[in-house]
């Protein structure tokens, strides 16, 4: 049920009335009912609900309802306010059993703690009373629960035998062992990459060869195509999972990224593929269209809530090829961590083709300028010859500076000159006359 603020206050309502002459508390010409938090025009000191004369004037801008020139609002008289603040109004949920009457001013505040009015389980979406809302979701076996310590999310009814002690301890040392495990893969990766710059730096100066080259180039991590593709999952002995179809998204068919479960069917999707309820699918409906269907069991209704825990777990066993692996990273992180390490990839940067300089596409990005790659060619090699492109270099972006200011000392003679040849047609003119 509406509260008195959507719907307006109908005469009906009003209690022990007898004293007060209502025909002077009506909104004019709009709704008919009680006047609603008024205003008036300030021209024919006409009141209005202010819902109505809102809508009204979306309508018919600046335009009165009793036809004056121009509406222009100001507030209620204090008569009408006195009046109104005299009237006791039985409760819009008296249908419900609230027999509760209030003086006008206090009206909207009892709406809104008011016991009476219809509200939705959490859980199990049962329309009930509010004040019958607590005691139900105490008991409700649909309400969902998370646990303050491990995080687990269950069904109330399922508290006994998803969440004890035991497994709640045991998600807590599971967690504790994967920011361990991370830590662990931190530092192994801090050891590869520094094995990688000295072999880089090895190979530099000509120690050692570099056998296996990889031209680097422009990739988009998983985050930023919300993408997961199946075949980057490595699967072999250190696997903690493998890769069943419990794991793959129902809609593409590569791995769940951001996963999401439609709280009907159990099917499960990436976050960026769930079914949609949008505004076209509402008109096909109503026009006598098939709903969109998903799932194995073709559910019309998406009912998004989050995936069971078990996924969570299988999904934290997968081991999974960096995206920028083809501009040859080697590090295999587990799901989880994925995100994280590719946000710290240095394989994400590509080198400059003249100075080599690795150059990122992640915000906010470098400026590399021509002047920028020729001083890093210097500092990495500071021969003669690249002193001389330096010199050449500064030279030029010299002399592109002087021609700048002489083409702006030329515009200016122009300018000068134009102005005296206008002075003197003028004085020959005159001349003439």
């Amino acid at each position: 049920m509406s509260s008195t603020n959507e719907i307006g206050l109908e005469t009906e309502r009003v209690q022990c009335s007898s004293e007060i002459d209502l025909s002077d508390l009506h909104c004019s010409t709009i709704c008919e009912n009680i006047l609603w938090k008024p205003v008036a025009c300030q021209q024919c000191e006409t009141h209005f609900c202010s819902m109505c004369i809102t809508k009204w004037l979306g309508n018919n801008p600046n335009q009165c309802p009793m036809r004056c020139d121009n509406f222009i609002q100001r507030s209620c008289s204090k008569f009408i306010a006195r009046q109104l603040a005299k009237l006791q109004i039985a409760c819009i949920y008296q249908p419900n059993g609230c027999n509760e009457v209030i003086l006008y001013e206090a009206l909207e505040k009892h709406e809104m703690i008011c016991g009476y009015q219809l509200v939705k389980c959490t859980g199990c979406l049962l329309e009930m009373l509010q004040k019958d809302l607590t005691e139900h979701q105490s008991k409700c076996a649909s309400v969902l629960m998370t646990c303050e310590d491990c995080k687990i999310v269950c069904r109330q009814n399922d508290v006994l035998t998803h969440h004890s002690d035991r497994i709640c301890l045991r998600e807590q040392l599971r967690q504790f062992q994967h920011e361990s495990q991370y830590e662990t893969q931190q530092l192994r990766e801090q050891l590869r990459q520094a094995q990688h710059d000295q072999t880089t730096l090895l190979v530099s100066r000509g120690i050692i060869a570099d056998d296996n080259p990889v031209k680097r180039i422009h990739i988009q991590s998983t985050v930023e195509t919300d993408t997961l593709d199946r075949n980057r999952i490595v699967l072999d002995n250190n696997s903690h999972s493998v890769l069943n179809d419990q794991l793959l998204c129902s809609e593409c068919r590569n791995v769940i990224w951001r996963p999401v479960s439609c709280g009907k069917c159990g099917a499960i999707f990436c976050k960026k593929c769930r079914p949609q309820n949008n505004f076209f699918d509402k008109i096909t409906t109503f026009f006598g269209g098939q709903r969109v269907r998903h799932g194995r069991n073709n559910c019309e209704k998406f009912e998004e809530i989050p995936v069971p825990n078990y996924i969570t777990t299988e999904l934290d066993g997968l081991r999974v090829r960096c995206v920028y692996a083809p501009n040859g990273c080697r590090i295999i992180s587990r799901y989880y961590d994925l995100e994280r390490h590719e946000k710290q990839c240095e394989f994400e940067m590509i080198p400059c083709q003249l100075c080599q300089l690795p150059l990122s596409k992640r915000p906010p990005m470098m400026q590399h300028t021509l002047h920028a790659c020729f001083e890093q060619m210097q500092r990495e090699n500071p021969a003669r010859i690249q002193q001389q492109f330096m010199i050449l270099l500064n030279t030029i972006e010299k002399t592109e500076a002087d021609n700048r200011r002489l083409q702006s000392t030329i515009d200016d003679v122009k300018t000068q000159l134009n102005h005296l040849n206008s002075i003197c047609v003028k004085k020959t003119d005159k001349d003439d006359k």
